[in-house]
């Protein structure tokens, strides 16, 4: 059964205020940058999708957002993870809060996957990493 029924839902359970709003204002703005995208609760946290495919996934925590992408995009984007001195692992990676001029990395991994998967027809990309 599912923590949290929807992203209202999910916003209620930050407990720091500030931590909240910024959350929020990320999930605006990746709504507003791009409107064909759907933010639903997958798996405990919001993640937008198109046409029934992931395209990215964020989860709040403590000191920071953690973004899961697909693993191509994720590869795509390590030197700008990387430029912007952000902290990830082998598939994800951390955006502190307070660090909203980090959000071009945002960008270049949802642009590079709404392409990628324009074709596409899973929820998850079964085709190998590299592009």
């Amino acid at each position: 059964m599912a923590k949290y029924a929807d992203v209202e839902e999910y916003l209620d359970s930050i407990a720091d205020s500030d931590h909240r709003d910024e959350f929020n204002e990320l999930l605006n703005w990746v709504h507003a940058t791009w409107p064909q995208l759907v933010c639903e609760i997958k798996w405990n946290q919001p993640m937008f999708t198109d046409h029934g495919t992931f395209i990215i996934g964020f989860t709040a925590l403590t000191n920071h957002v953690t973004v899961g992408s697909e693993p191509r995009a994720f590869e795509h984007a390590v030197p700008l993870i990387e430029q912007q001195h952000l902290k990830r692992g082998k598939k994800t990676f951390q955006i502190p809060y307070g660090r909203s001029d980090t959000w071009e990395v945002l960008e270049q991994i949802i642009d590079f996957t709404i392409a990628d998967k324009r074709d596409v027809q899973t929820f998850w990309d079964q085709r190998r990493s590299g592009y």
